[in-house]
């Protein structure tokens, strides 16, 4: 017998926020088994009634705990958590990543980065919003690059050639993939055109 797929708590105030999220993650778009929750008493509840494999929470919940403090609550008790929210201040993002959320989508992007951010996290892997990341890491990951991820960076707002980019390097393509995926992790993104966003925002200041 195959494996059930995972199972997803959908815990939001707002019916149209929940059926959209279940809409998303079942399928045939997806293929994840959805419950829900229309507060932290209720995610509770659903929490120890069915064992989800993870918990997608919005922040603005009614009655207590909150949604911080349910994020914290669950992510003690060892729950992987994506938060999914209006809110699109970096210090709301990086206080969730603080508690231990492991993903942060804001309900302004596209539909399919719900998805992306709960396969992420499914995998143990951390999934950001790309305004989001660039906004946490860009002033405190500077100081960190070293010579040569600094010049990718440059590069990379030129072009995306990996071939192009290691002959103005004089490395290999294999050493310029290897740098890509150090510096999507230290800029918490999961793709190569997220950081070609970071790479160009770095090069304008913007």
């Amino acid at each position: 017998m195959a494996d059930a797929a995972p199972l997803i708590l959908v815990v939001d105030d707002h019916a149209i926020v929940r059926g959209g999220c279940r809409q998303l993650l079942e399928p045939p778009l997806s293929r994840f088994r959805v419950v829900e929750a229309a507060d932290g008493i209720a995610a509770r509840e659903q929490v120890a009634r069915h064992n989800p494999d993870l918990v997608v929470a919005d922040l603005n919940l009614p009655g207590t705990p909150s949604g911080l403090d349910l994020v914290r609550e669950l992510t003690g008790a060892g729950r992987r958590v994506v938060v999914f929210s209006m809110h699109e201040t970096p210090g709301i993002a990086g206080r969730c990543l603080e508690v231990g959320a492991a993903a942060y989508v804001t309900k302004s992007d596209a539909p399919d980065a719900l998805v992306q951010a709960t396969e992420a996290a499914l995998r143990g892997d951390r999934w950001l919003s790309a305004d989001i990341a660039r906004a946490l890491a860009l002033p405190n990951r500077e100081g960190d690059l070293t010579e040569r991820e600094a010049e990718l960076l440059d590069i990379l707002a030129d072009t995306t050639d990996l071939d192009d980019v290691g002959r103005r390097l004089g490395i290999s393509y294999k050493t310029v993939a290897n740098t890509l995926v150090r510096l999507r992790n230290r800029f918490g993104v999961r793709r190569t055109a997220d950081l070609v966003r970071v790479a160009v925002q770095r090069r304008t200041g913007g």
